[in-house]
């Protein structure tokens, strides 16, 4: 079984030009970031947000951190050759899930640098897809954007396959029941009411339930950039089959929590348009209104 090192190349002037160069450029999106800290509404915004994510711990110093790392995200997705012989940790992991012949979900937050996690699971196994919103996975022509054009193209050089979020409960337990690797997103709001964060939050349970549906596996993944240089990091697979779907989704939202906590800042707003909006506060993150009944 290949092992998680990665081949050793010499290192030559343009290898680290290269990492030099990508590292300025994510120190820029931090600037930027830093700099909307000026205008009164991004600030407001930030306030809010850092006050869902971390209640009574959030300052005026997390909420301008906030915005550092969505400046940097940005930069990810507008300089997607960061990603290139970026770290990765852990990717015994997900070759270990994917050699049991098993159907693979790669579990990710929108969380640091999250933006294209199933490019860099391609790097370590075959036959990879992701889930997305449709906006992004299948947009209307009047909503195509040139940073919606950049962050699918991240996807189309890779051969990364998008699968439209909606309704995709049956084609995504198709692929996982013949043995491929799905990445999707956990942090949505759905009808389960779950703890999260410290607070009472209604997550989407999709994840476990394809789980179960399909006898996959979950690999929790998170990216960060460290001393502004990426990191990939997949943890230890979750398998249904020791207590069913609703222990699966209580311990891959522990393996979530425990990342997000280490840098509160670095959770995108989950009061975003798509999200949990106005409904998540300090207290909870409950159903947005155009999801409730």
């Amino acid at each position: 079984m290949l092992n998680n090192a990665r081949i050793a190349v010499p290192v030559t002037t343009s290898h680290v030009s290269a990492a030099r160069s990508h590292r300025m450029v994510v120190a820029l999106g931090h600037v930027r970031g830093r700099l909307k800290w000026l205008h009164p509404e991004s600030r407001r915004r930030s306030r809010l947000a850092v006050a869902a994510i971390a209640g009574g711990h959030a300052n005026d110093g997390m909420a301008r951190e906030h915005l550092e790392h969505a400046g940097a995200r940005d930069q990810l997705i507008r300089h997607p050759e960061i990603m290139r012989g970026a770290a990765i940790e852990g990717g015994q992991h997900l070759r270990a899930a994917r050699a049991t012949g098993r159907g693979v979900i790669v579990s990710y937050c929108h969380f640091g640098p999250f933006p294209a996690i199933g490019v860099t699971a391609l790097e370590l196994v075959s036959d990879v897809h992701q889930v997305a919103g449709a906006w992004l996975a299948a947009p209307r022509p009047d909503s195509i954007t040139h940073r919606v054009r950049r962050w699918r193209r991240i996807f189309d050089e890779a051969g990364v396959p998008l699968i439209t979020a909606e309704g995709c409960f049956a084609a995504v337990n198709e692929l996982l029941q013949r043995g491929a690797v799905v990445v999707m997103a956990f942090d949505w709001p759905g009808s389960v009411e779950s703890r999260f964060l410290g607070r009472p939050v209604r997550l989407a349970a999709g994840t476990a339930r394809l789980a179960e549906a399909s006898g996959a596996l979950v690999v929790p993944a998170m990216r960060r950039f460290h001393r502004l240089e990426l990191r990939t990091l997949f943890g230890a697979p979750v398998d249904s089959a020791t207590g069913g779907w609703r222990r699966l989704h209580a311990d891959v939202a522990a393996q979530h929590e425990r990342w997000i906590l280490q840098c509160p800042a670095a959770l995108e707003d989950p009061r975003r348009p798509g999200a949990w909006e106005e409904s998540a506060t300090p207290e909870s993150w409950l159903l947005p209104r155009r999801l409730m009944s």
